[in-house]
């Protein structure tokens, strides 16, 4: 039997005493890895293919679009059906998706129109799979650990993402952009496979109708928990915020490497690794200390230090002229984004497992997706405008000083402060 001595001191050991949280980290890690390779390889292929800033900000809003409708659908769903289940099917249809894309890149055929319906199709799986192993957690842990495996799993898909960002440049020199993209395909398959060992007691609610009727009812049942809950409130329009302001830097990193910094591939995959850096040392400090602060401080300072890194990130026109390479400033920008991820999210993660009844967890979580990523569609669309109309530079000052700003408000919540 799985267990932790009682009087142990808690830390990330403990976890190893769970096999079933070891296997989902591992399968986790693996998949982490492909989508590392596949985000360097499809993103510099769209802009390379296309030189549409517009485009990738469409693109981007395409890809939070079915998290906003199917969001709290999917969510009740999990609580309803098993989510072994539920995440083998989803990596068998984000591998055949990623396998074709590559299929259709590499004999010339893939269109544009491709790009926006295989985004549809992967962004809508994802809105079902990523509740579902959002949900494993307390499962498969007990509270007391929940803190530690948040931190802990964010580190080492870190580490999976910085080899994956790493490696993605020998890959699509050796073996092109079709071959980089497939190999995030092999990693969803090689996920299934290791989640199909999976030994998972899930208690399924009996005699569930599929209509509009029993659907507005387990979804008003993840409304009326959520309204009761401050930290969650306040925490989920503060990531609304934010995923509106991190909009440009998401959607234009392609386009600030090439026309700002004047640089190629090879720098903006050093870019992305100051981010898995970053949380790799993020996850691991914060496992062993994070208990110790307040969730409500945690969450509103962690996106405070990401406003002023994301700031520094217009300032390559003052620092051109400096001893400091403007790369390296960018570089250091993503590892502050990477290392305050941690400290964001697993205080309200570890909060949302300890209060909420695990027959709610995957509504609730879907609710919470769905808010958070209404942004995003929206910040993708005046992304791309603005953009046009604007500078980089200083479209990332604009939303870098609105987040610095924004979080300091929540604090003037009382019972936010006492979470």
């Amino acid at each position: 039997m799985e267990n932790v001595k009682k009087d142990q001191k808690i830390g990330i050991r403990d976890l190893f005493h769970y096999k079933s949280y070891f296997l989902v980290l591992v399968s986790n890690t693996i998949s982490r890895f492909g989508d590392s390779v596949n985000m360097i390889a499809y993103s510099w292929m769209v802009y390379s293919l296309t030189g549409s800033k517009i485009l990738l900000g469409t693109i981007f809003a395409v890809n939070a679009i079915p998290g906003i409708i199917f969001s709290p659908f999917s969510g009740v769903l999990v609580d309803y059906f098993s989510k072994k289940k539920v995440i083998i099917l989803g990596d068998i249809g984000r591998g055949l998706v990623a396998s074709i894309t590559a299929v259709l890149f590499f004999t010339n055929q893939l269109e544009p129109w491709h790009l926006f319906v295989f985004t549809f199709i992967c962004s809508t799986i994802e809105t079902f799979v990523s509740p579902a192993k959002t949900s494993l957690v307390p499962l498969i842990l007990p509270e007391k650990l929940h803190l530690s495996a948040s931190s802990f799993s964010t580190s080492t898909a870190s580490f999976a993402q910085l080899i994956g960002i790493g490696s993605a440049g020998f890959l699509i020199g050796t073996i092109g952009i079709a071959g980089a993209i497939l190999v995030d395909g092999l990693t969803f398959f090689t996920s299934c496979i290791l989640i199909s060992f999976l030994k998972l007691e899930e208690k399924k609610e009996e005699g569930i109708k599929l209509n509009v009727k029993s659907y507005f009812s387990n979804l008003k049942e993840g409304f009326t928990f959520i309204k009761k809950e401050i930290l969650l409130i306040i925490s989920i329009l503060l990531f609304a915020i934010t995923n509106f302001c991190l909009t440009p830097v998401n959607v234009l990193l392609p386009a600030y490497v090439k026309d700002v910094l004047s640089e190629g591939a090879e720098a903006y995959g050093f870019l992305n690794l100051g981010f898995p850096i970053g949380m790799i040392i993020g996850g691991v400090i914060f496992a062993q200390i994070g208990s110790k602060f307040k969730k409500s401080y945690s969450v509103v300072f962690g996106l405070v230090f990401i406003g002023f890194s994301y700031t520094a990130l217009s300032l390559v026109e003052v620092i051109n002229n400096l001893i400091v390479p403007p790369i390296v400033i960018g570089f250091l920008s993503f590892f502050v984004f990477g290392l305050m991820m941690p400290v964001i999210t697993s205080p309200l993660k570890a909060h949302l497992y300890a209060c909420t009844p695990k027959a709610l967890l995957g509504r609730v979580i879907g609710l919470m997706s769905m808010v958070t990523l209404s942004a995003q569609p929206l910040g993708g669309v005046v992304t791309g405008f603005l953009s046009e109309s604007m500078s980089i530079p200083h479209l990332f000052l604009l939303m870098g000083s609105i987040l610095i700003f924004i979080p300091f408000l929540a604090l003037l919540n009382k019972d936010f402060r006492k979470a």
